[in-house]
Order: structure tokens, then sequence, then C-alpha cells
């Protein structure tokens, strides 16, 4: 009878081993469930979030891509302005180096001119004592 009674407490103590066992086994079974449940939902809301980010691609690559096409002939504008730019720089230099010459000759001018009225100054003084020389030999005469 002992032997028995101490089988039966052995399976009393297995027995009720087993029941705390299967209670941490089920509250284990009810966290991983609700775990999943949790990770289900977030992988839901990524995956709204993949397709409303999916959408934002798609617009923003048609942008994109509609901006590319503008940019093509305002490049091609841009390009032709700095030629007519570099050009027009060509003739700005070509212009200043043709007005310095000229205003190289200007001075030169000028100065033959007051040279040339200096001349004539003086040409028109010896013309005067010239004619003063012969007015006083035709009185002398």
């Amino acid at each position: 009878m002992e032997e028995k009674n101490q089988l039966y407490s052995e399976y009393i103590m297995t027995q009720h081993q087993l029941r705390l066992d299967k209670e941490r086994n089920v509250s284990e079974i009810e966290d991983r469930e609700k775990t999943l449940k949790e990770k289900f939902a977030r992988i839901q809301d990524l995956r709204k979030k993949i397709q409303e980010l999916e959408k934002f691609k798609f617009v923003l690559d048609y942008k994109i891509k509609e901006l590319r096409r503008e940019i093509g002939p305002r490049e091609i504008q841009i390009k032709s302005l700095k030629e007519k730019v570099n050009k027009m720089r060509s003739e700005y230099k070509h212009f200043t180096r043709v007005n310095s010459n000229l205003a190289l000759i200007v001075e030169d001018l000028r100065l033959r001119q007051a040279g040339l009225k200096n001349e004539v100054e003086k040409m028109k003084v010896l013309l005067e004592k010239q004619d003063e020389v012969k007015r006083r030999f035709r009185e002398d005469l």
C-alpha cells in the first residue's frame, strides 16, 4: 500500500507538474499567437505603406521624365546662348582693340592738327611780315 501511495503521490506530483507545464505552454502559445498577430498587422501596415510609396515613386518618376523632357530643349537653348555670348565677347574684344587704335589715331590727328595750326599761325605771321616788307618796299620806291 505504501508503495501504491508513493506511486500515487508521484503520479499526482507528475500530473501537477504536467498541468503547470501545460499552463505555461498554453500561455506561451497565446503570447506567441498575439505576437504573430501584431507582426502580421505590422506587415499589413508596411505593405500599405509600400503601396503608397510605390504610388509616390510612380508620380515622381513621371515628373522626373517630364522635367527631363523640358531640360533637353533648354540645354540646347543654353548652349546656343553661351555660343552667342562667346561670340559677343570676341566682338567686344575686337571693338575694344579697334576703339583703342582709333583713339590713338584721333590723338595723332589732333597733334597733327595742333602742329598744323601752329605752322599756319607762323606762316600768317611770316606772310604779314613779308606783306609789311613789300609795303615798305613799295613806299620806299
